[in-house]
């Protein structure tokens, strides 16, 4: 039986050799291109004319412009650190309406300019004044100020009201209402850059010693605007009131428009905690702010409503407060630093007559004394306003 094909071994040499044809040869001959020597001539001179101009023109602009400044010099002269702001920004040390983390700025200034009402006097409470200056007579190491205007009457009680006073935590009413008066305005421009549900980060350059429990919690957490305020006040938290100084334009810019106001003797000159008391303020101008609270040109109604809740729950009841009976509705902030203690605010008395208090005292270091001066001056003026008797 044969094998099968891929099996069976084959001689090839029996079928001859393979005839191999070699390869042809073209005999055509190949054209060689001949350049005329006028074109050569032609390129030579136009690459020698761009090179020209490149060396003459623009090599030395490069040069000047870009290699020296921003390699050459920067490698030879990279030891050498100069601050371009003092010398650009010169005007700005002492032309400026706003600070962010020590930096002078210019903002653009409050297109809605609202303006705040006088208080207006009727005359003196001649009797509640012979009262408290009896009492005062009794503290000579304590200089006081008090403001009072009552409603109804509009008649008032100055003692040094119109002097300046270091202004401890006080100083966060005017802070509080500016917010307030940039979110109104960002609500009327429809922008709402600044609303009380907007989130600020609370980290750790905002962390502030004093008074405040913001300090003791986590930081890198957002808060509300409507959180951060409210603690401000009822809590007078210090590290709150920093972050709102920012969210309300900066020192600079709080500052011009108290002065806008008329209120030249608000300064706010500091961060808090401004322990050697360089925020001032007086107790007139603390009490035209106060009296505006009702104002609807100065603040809308649900600003009004928003800071009066704030102001209803100040923890610290120590002063004003202590001197109220239980049926009187005090609306206040306090202050406290070594050398100032004060307190500020609006009472309604159980008779449904309405007054604006404003007491600050100057003491020696830390004296508490100044607060049993400051509890007795709050009754003094609560007992003869709440009284049936017509106000002399």
């Amino acid at each position: 039986m044969p094998l099968p094909l891929r099996q069976q071994n084959y001689n090839y040499s029996d079928y001859g050799m393979v005839k191999t044809y070699p390869r042809r040869i073209s005999c055509k001959k190949q054209r060689v291109k001949k350049t005329n020597p006028f074109v050569k001539m032609f390129r030579f001179a136009l690459a020698s004319s761009l090179l020209c101009t490149f060396s003459y023109l623009i090599a030395p602009k490069l040069y000047c412009e870009y290699f020296e400044p921003l390699i050459l010099n920067h490698a030879l002269n990279r030891n050498i650190k100069l601050d371009a702001k003092q010398y650009t920004s010169q005007y700005l040390n002492y032309l400026h309406n706003s600070e962010l983390f020590g930096q002078n700025l210019i903002v653009p200034t409050n297109k809605h300019v609202k303006t705040i009402v006088p208080i207006i006097t009727s005359g003196e409470l001649t009797l509640i004044s012979k009262q408290i200056n009896d009492l005062f007579a009794k503290y000579p190491n304590m200089h006081p100020s008090v403001y009072v205007w009552e409603y109804s009457s509009a008649k008032e009680v100055n003692v040094n009201a119109d002097e300046k006073f270091s202004a401890a935590s006080i100083i966060k009413l005017p802070v509080l209402f500016e917010l307030f008066r940039k979110i109104d305005r960002c609500e009327a421009d429809g922008t709402n850059t600044t609303v009380l549900s907007k989130k600020l980060l609370y980290d750790f350059k905002n962390k502030t010693a004093g008074s405040g429990e913001l300090q003791f919690g986590p930081l890198n957490k957002y808060f509300t605007v409507d959180y951060l305020a409210k603690v401000m006040i009822t809590h007078s938290d210090n590290s709150a009131t920093n972050m709102l100084i920012e969210e309300a334009g900066g020192m600079g810019a709080i500052n011009s428009s108290m002065r806008s106001l008329g209120l030249d003797k608000i300064e706010l000159n500091n961060r808090l905690p401004d322990l050697e008391g360089t925020n001032k303020i007086s107790a007139k101008q603390i009490a035209t702010l106060l009296y505006n609270l009702d104002n609807p040109n100065f603040l809308s109604d649900k600003s009004k409503i928003t800071i009066k809740e704030y102001m209803a729950n100040v923890k610290n009841r120590s002063l004003l407060q202590a001197g109220l009976p239980s049926e009187a509705i005090l609306i206040h902030k306090t202050g406290d630093i070594g050398q100032m203690l004060g307190d500020a605010g609006i009472v309604y008395a159980q008779n449904g007559r309405k007054y604006i208090v404003v007491v600050l005292v100057k003491r020696p270091h830390n004296d508490y004394t100044a607060r049993d001066l400051i509890q007795k001056t709050s009754k003094i003026i609560y007992d003869n306003i709440n009284s049936d008797s017509d106000l002399i």
